[in-house]
């Protein structure tokens, strides 16, 4: 009983099933039924020997699972019914194998076997196998022709699905290139800005250096000048002996020896204080020569720490105008598509 209107029944008509048809294969049941078993069987061992399929097979089910299913599938050409829920039937065994990953050039291939077995063992149990296999063929075509529209329904899908994915990374995409581009305005100012100053901070240090260059000069000539200082300490060391020597010839002279006496005091007293002054004037000079040699160094690491900062500067601002091109040319990109 065909039990079904509009584009379907004219697609019925269109393969050539006719109510006849349906109720001479419900007459063939028992004969379906007694080749069913030896037939899914024989179908099933052409099928694992395809690796392909066997590795589907695997993946999402089991053979015995599928013979199960598959006797059920081969007795229903027997049903004499052809309605809805028929053809959503086929059309869920379409989108099912669509979504395994079996492509239809195996489903059709395998429908060719389906025939060739359905005839070798129809002979055995009907004298009637030849219009059996001429109707069973116009049901495999109908068939065979749900499958493939439910497989291209579900490739629409998963095209429209690809396409929706797409269109919404593009989106993405615009939004990060535009955000991209703006950021690289604001950050390729940044860049150069930062880059000069390191250039400046660079020359700073490298002018201070120079100067702390002259500076220790200076301090070089003073430190070769110590011996002046020795010598004045060795000058004020023969005053004070000096001054020793007048004291006492002053006490030998006497009354008419007092005055030279109190000269010769002061002139100790004078070399006394200047040995003492000197001793003072060294000290500070060696915490002096210690601190500028510690200043010179500290200022030399600057130097270097600042061309360093002016090359990483420098790779900076280069990395930063390649990005920006980059991000125009996304730009430029998604505008053209």
């Amino acid at each position: 009983m065909i039990q079904l209107s509009g584009e379907r029944l004219t697609q019925i008509h269109y393969v050539g099933i006719t109510e006849e048809d349906l109720v001479f294969l419900k007459g063939q049941s028992r004969a379906f039924e007694q080749i069913v078993d030896r037939l899914v069987d024989a179908l099933y061992d052409h099928i694992v020997a395809q690796p392909h399929l066997l590795k589907i097979i695997r993946a999402h089910s089991t053979v015995d699972r599928l013979k199960q299913m598959q006797r059920g599938y081969y007795l229903s050409m027997t049903s004499g019914r052809i309605d809805e829920a028929y053809i959503e039937n086929r059309l869920f065994i379409g989108r099912v194998h669509s979504r395994i990953g079996l492509t239809t050039d195996w489903y059709l291939g395998t429908y060719l076997k389906y025939l060739d077995l359905s005839a070798v063992y129809l002979k055995e149990s009907t004298d009637e196998w030849q219009p059996v296999i001429h109707a069973l063929t116009k049901m495999f075509n109908l068939d065979s022709q749900l499958v493939l529209e439910a497989y291209e329904e579900d490739e629409k899908n998963k095209i429209r699905g690809l396409a929706e994915s797409q269109k919404k990374l593009l989106e993405g995409v615009g939004s990060a290139v535009q955000q991209l581009a703006s950021m690289m305005g604001t950050l390729e100012g940044s860049s150069r800005k930062m880059s000069q100053s390191a250039r400046l901070s660079a020359d700073h240090h490298a002018e201070s250096f120079k100067r702390l260059e002259g500076l220790s000069g200076e301090v070089e000539q003073v430190r070769s000048v110590r011996s002046v200082g020795t010598v004045m300490d060795d000058f004020s060391s023969q005053t004070h002996l000096l001054g020793i020597n007048a004291a006492i010839e002053a006490a030998h002279a006497g009354e008419q020896g007092r005055g030279f006496g109190i000269v010769a005091s002061e002139v100790r007293k004078l070399a006394v204080k200047s040995k003492d002054a000197l001793r003072l004037i060294d000290d500070r000079l060696k915490v002096m020569f210690r601190s500028l040699d510690e200043v010179r160094g500290s200022s030399l690491e600057n130097a270097r720490y600042a061309e360093e900062q002016v090359l990483a500067a420098q790779e900076l601002d280069a990395f930063v105008a390649t990005i920006a091109r980059l991000s125009k040319e996304l730009e430029e990109l998604q505008h053209k598509n």
